[in-house]
């Protein structure tokens, strides 16, 4: 059944209103400042715009915080200075009192009395969407996780309040620009709904934590207590730990800190680059470690998943960034639908080459997912990016990691552990192998076209030799034939070679002898 429209005051409208509009009117002035610079270089004032904006989106509350982290991994819409000013927005909102959240466990649960053996109001955490108190059930200490009162009425306001507000300010907005707020928003719409569904949430926990099972990690997934979950409320097993920046305890444990960092990236990058589902929010809060250095991951309402084909092109751009290769990096966007393959590529890959020159010389294992970050944002915020959904999360989730990394050990290198893990696990054989497939996929297409004109030209040579029963024909048809016995041995040679290259070897000395046949 639909929801009811949201009615909407003007008092409303006009109390975001006349907080919103001088961050527009900046974040307008700062943008078409940027985009006419050839050579831009890091402008404070800027900066200080990006930060009162910040702010604002803090003082108007939850879901602004919410929308504000979404769209700092946006360099299609923002300057890299407002971008660092929103990567510092953490979703920590002071808890609501506990007589207005009560009723809402009581509510999905029963009773607290009769549930739990005992039950601590003061709540160890608030964000913009929930709160997380300690308890204790059958003898095991647990978290709630529930939702704040009203939080999804509150929500569904807030978007319609921010929608009405661009749709006034359409006029004022190029359209590509328009275009892709108005798919930001729709976007969140659904993502922040899906992050207060603690249904979801749970499966997601599940799901990664099978995952990481099954390879043996030195990681807590906590235990989710299914009977007390609902779509509001949220039971876990509670698993205490150090907070994962917290440097200096950490290392009066005795715990390895590189090794921490390194294991830490390999956590996500395996989750990205082998699951079908990848935690989207390692910021310090959703993460610890406990006495014996096992990593403990919180909070998985913000999750993302990528497709084969985009996952292995992501690879393919990292190879280009790190190269700094401007035509792989363009294949690569096209491939994953973030650049229109009708884009001036001519254009794109001057820019393109302008933007990584500062990085020429450069070691590739020197290099930071920052200063990656940074390039892309140049290109991309020169031309009508449409960058998806999980590619944005990952841009997020790689962003947040490596300054997670990199205040374990101040000498992580992303782009060299990365390069690292993809030898070590064989993801590289993995991406090409998947060259190699894409190569006979798009090989086999192009004889099958060539096929459909094979009756004409059969038609025409034997109208030319004067002979329909030739035993020259043949030669055609056997050459299609052994083309596709050849690819298919390329691609068995993948897995493997023994028998692919000796199926080559066959395929070969066959096409002598059809090629050398005589009529």
């Amino acid at each position: 059944m639909p929801e009811a429209p949201v009615k909407i005051s003007i008092r409303d409208e006009l109390r975001v209103l006349l907080k919103l509009y001088p961050v527009f009117r900046r974040y307008t002035k700062d943008r078409a400042r940027v985009k006419k610079s050839e050579d831009h270089v890091w402008d404070t004032k800027i900066e200080a715009n990006g930060q009162k904006a910040v702010n604002t989106f803090i003082e108007l509350g939850p879901t602004y915080i919410k929308l504000g982290q979404v769209i700092s991994a946006r360099p299609d819409l923002l300057p890299n200075e407002y971008i660092k000013a929103f990567e510092q927005l953490q979703d920590s909102v002071p808890p609501a009192p506990f007589q207005e959240v009560k009723p809402v466990i009581e509510m999905n649960i029963g009773k607290i009395s009769e549930v739990f053996d005992s039950f601590n109001e003061e709540a160890i955490s608030g964000a913009s969407l929930g709160q997380v108190y300690l308890a204790k059930y059958h003898g095991d200490d647990v978290v709630v996780k529930v939702n704040r009162p009203n939080i999804r009425e509150r929500v569904r306001k807030d978007i319609a309040v921010i929608s009405r507000l661009l749709t006034f300010a359409r006029r004022r907005l190029d359209t590509y620009l328009y275009v892709s707020l108005d798919n930001v928003i729709a976007d969140f719409r659904g993502r922040i709904f899906d992050e207060a569904d603690y249904l979801k949430e749970s499966s997601n926990i599940m799901r990664i934590g099978e995952n990481i099972r099954k390879r043996q990690e030195k990681v807590i997934v906590p235990e989710v207590y299914q009977e007390l979950t609902s779509s509001q409320v949220l039971v876990m097993r509670y698993h205490p730990g150090v907070k994962i920046t917290d440097v200096k305890t950490l290392g009066g444990m005795g715990i390895d800190l590189k090794n921490l960092a390194w294991r830490l990236d390999l956590l996500f990058m395996r989750m990205l680059l082998r699951d079908k589902i990848f935690h989207a929010d390692p910021h310090p809060g959703n993460i610890s470690v406990a006495d014996d250095g096992t990593i403990i991951l919180y909070d998985y309402g913000m999750v993302g998943s990528l497709d084969e084909k985009t996952r292995f092109q992501l690879l393919k751009l990292y190879d280009g960034l790190s190269n700094s290769d401007p035509d792989v990096i363009m294949d690569s966007l096209i491939s994953m639908n973030a650049l229109s393959p009708v884009a001036n590529r001519a254009v794109m890959r001057r820019t393109m080459e302008l933007a990584i020159a500062n990085l020429q010389g450069k070691p590739v294992e020197e290099r930071e997912v920052q200063e990656i970050f940074s390039i892309a944002n140049d290109v991309i915020f020169e031309f009508p990016f449409r960058l998806p959904r999980e590619l944005v999360l990952y841009m997020r989730m790689s962003s947040l990691l490596e300054g997670t990394c990199k205040l374990l050990d101040p000498d992580f290198r992303f782009i060299a552990i990365l390069r690292q893990i993809l030898y070590q696990e064989g993801m590289l054989n993995d991406l090409y192998r998947f060259q190699i497939s894409e190569f006979v996929r798009k090989s086999i297409y192009s004889i099958e076209k060539g096929l459909d004109v094979l009756p004409l030209l059969k038609r025409s040579l034997e109208e030319q030799s004067g002979n329909h029963n030739s035993r020259n024909n043949i030669k055609i048809p056997a050459s299609i034939f052994l083309g596709f016995f050849a690819l298919a041995s390329v691609y068995i040679a993948t897995t493997d070679s023994y028998l692919g290259f000796s199926l080559l070897g066959l395929s070969v000395i066959l096409f002598m002898l059809v090629l050398f046949r005589k009529s």
